[in-house]
C-alpha cells in the first residue's frame, strides 16, 4: 500500500514515547509499503535529522510550527469545543501540504499519528484512514488531576470533556483507530461500540536491550523516562522524596539514578535535595545503564497506555517494581514477572527484599525478559496492515 504518514513531531530520534513508537512503526510499515511523511518540526536544527529517517520514506515533507503562532490560534479559539491540542496544532500550511499530496497522489490509506492530527485527513474519506491514539489521553488526565497546580488542574478540568468528546467522534469517523493497550481499548470501545478499534502494541528490541550479566551497581535503584513529561516528573519526584528515605533507612548506600532527556527544573533539584540521588539527563547507552541498576523502579502514580521504558527494562532483564496502574497496561502477572506497590510502605519493602535477595532479583529479571520476548514484537504493526492490505485488493 502507499500510506501517507502524519506526525505532529519528527519521528527522530526515538527519544520519547511518542516518537519512539511512530519511529519503529515506520520502520516496520517500511519494510512491505510505500510510505510518504508529513511532519511538523518546531526548530530548523531538527532537520538534520531527516537522513536517519530517508531510508523508510519516499518522500518527507516538513512543515514549520512556530509556538507564538500556536498559542494565538489556541486563545483565538479556545471558545470552541475541541481540546486545545487539537487547535495547537492546527496550521493552514499543514493542511495546504496535505491537500496537495491527496490531489496528485493516489494514496490507498492514511496513518495519523494522535488525534491532534486528525482534522489533516477528516475530510479525505477515499483513504482508509487509521488513526493511532495510542492511549485513551481522556483516562491520564483524570488520573493526574491530584497532582496537578490549581491553575493547571483548572484547565484540565475545562479540557478533559473536550478531549472524551473528540476521542469518540475521531475513533467513530475514521476506518480504525489503534490503541496500545487492552485496557485502553475496554473504555473507547464501551463509549463507541460500532468502532472498529484495534490494540496494536507497542514493542522492544529484545537484541539490543539485553542481560551483559554481572553489570549490576549494588545497591542501585534507576528510573528511566523523558524527564521532562509531568507524568515522569511527578514518578521521579515520589520515588526520591517518599520511597527512597525508607529504602535509606534500612540500606543507607542506596542510590537512584533519575536517567532521561530534559530533564525538568523540579527533577535536577532531588539531586541537590538528596546526595543518593542523580540526574545524568539523556545516557548515550541505555541497556548499559540498565544493566548497572540492581532495581528498576517506575512508580508513576497516573498515565495512560503502555509505559515503554518498563518493557526495556524487562527486556533487559531487571527486576522491577512498579504500580498496578503500569501493570494494568501492561498485562505482566504481578509477583513473576514484576512487583506492584501502590503505596510507599509497599514499595519500600519490595526494593528492600530486592537489594538485599540478589539471587530473587535475578530471578524475576528473567521472568520478566521472558515476558517481553512473548508479547512485546513491533512487527505486530507489519501483520495488521497486511490485513488492512487484504481488504483494500
Amino acid at each position: 500500500m502507499r500510506i501517507l504518514c502524519l506526525t505532529a513531531r519528527l519521528p527522530y530520534p526515538p527519544d520519547r514515547g511518542d516518537r519512539l513508537r511512530a519511529y519503529h512503526f515506520f520502520r516496520h510499515m517500511a519494510a512491505e509499503h510505500e510510505l510518504t511523511l508529513v511532519s511538523f518540526i518546531e526548530k530548523e536544527a531538527e532537520r538534520e535529522h531527516v537522513e536517519a529517517l530517508r531510508p523508510y520514506f519516499s518522500q518527507i515533507h516538513l512543515v514549520q510550527q512556530r509556538r507564538s503562532q500556536s498559542a494565538l490560534r489556541v486563545a483565538s479559539n479556545i471558545w470552541r469545543n475541541v481540546p486545545l491540542q487539537t487547535l495547537y496544532y492546527r496550521s493552514p500550511a499543514m493542511q495546504q501540504v496535505v491537500d496537495s499530496l491527496l490531489a496528485k497522489e493516489p494514496f490507498d490509506a492514511a496513518y495519523v499519528h494522535l488525534f491532534r492530527m486528525a482534522p489533516y485527513v477528516a475530510d479525505h474519506t477515499q483513504l482508509y484512514r487509521i488513526v493511532d491514539l495510542t492511549d485513551v489521553i481522556s483516562q491520564e488526565v483524570v488520573r493526574s488531576l491530584p497532582y496537578r497546580s490549581p491553575v493547571w488542574r483548572l484547565i484540565y478540568t475545562i479540557e478533559r470533556p473536550r478531549i472524551v468528546q473528540y476521542e469518540r467522534w475521531v475513533a467513530q469517523h475514521f476506518e480504525e483507530t489503534w490503541l496500545i493497550s487492552p485496557a485502553d481499548r475496554a473504555v473507547l470501545a464501551a463509549a463507541c461500540p460500532a468502532a472498529n478499534i484495534q490494540v496494536v502494541p507497542n514493542g522492544v528490541d529484545v537484541e539490543t536491550l539485553h542481560p551483559l550479566g554481572g553489570t549490576a551497581v549494588p545497591h542501585r535503584i534507576l528510573f528511566v523516562g523523558h524527564m521532562g513529561v509531568f507524568h515522569n516528573v511527578d514518578a521521579a519526584r515520589y520515588l526520591a522524596q517518599e520511597i527512597l528515605p525508607g529504602v535509606q533507612r534500612q540500606i543507607p548506600d542506596v542510590t537512584v539514578q533519575l536517567v532521561g532527556a530534559s530533564p525538568a527544573t523540579a527533577v535536577r533539584a532531588l539531586a541537590e535535595e538528596n546526595t543518593a540521588v542523580s540526574v545524568p539527563g539523556f545516557v548515550p547507552d541505555l541497556n548499559q545503564a540498565l544493566n548497572e541498576a540492581a532495581v528498576f523502579v517506575a512508580p508513576l502514580r497516573f498515565a495512560a497506555g503502555v509505559q515503554n521504558k518498563v518493557l526495556e527494562a524487562m527486556a533487559a532483564a531487571r527486576p522491577v517494581v512498579t504500580t498496578s496502574l503500569v501493570n494494568k497496561g501492561l498485562g505482566a502477572e504481578a509477583g513473576r514477572d514484576l512487583l506492584v506497590a501502590d503505596d510507599v510502605a509497599t514499595a519500600v519493602a519490595h526494593i528492600v527484599d530486592l537489594l538485599q535477595n540478589p539471587t530473587a532479583a535475578a530471578q524475576l529479571g528473567v521472568a520478566a525478559r521472558r515476558f517481553v520476548q512473548a508479547h512485546y514484537r513491533w512487527n505486530f504493526v507489519q501483520e495488521r496492515l497486511q490485513t488492512i492490505a487484504a481488504t483494500l485488493t
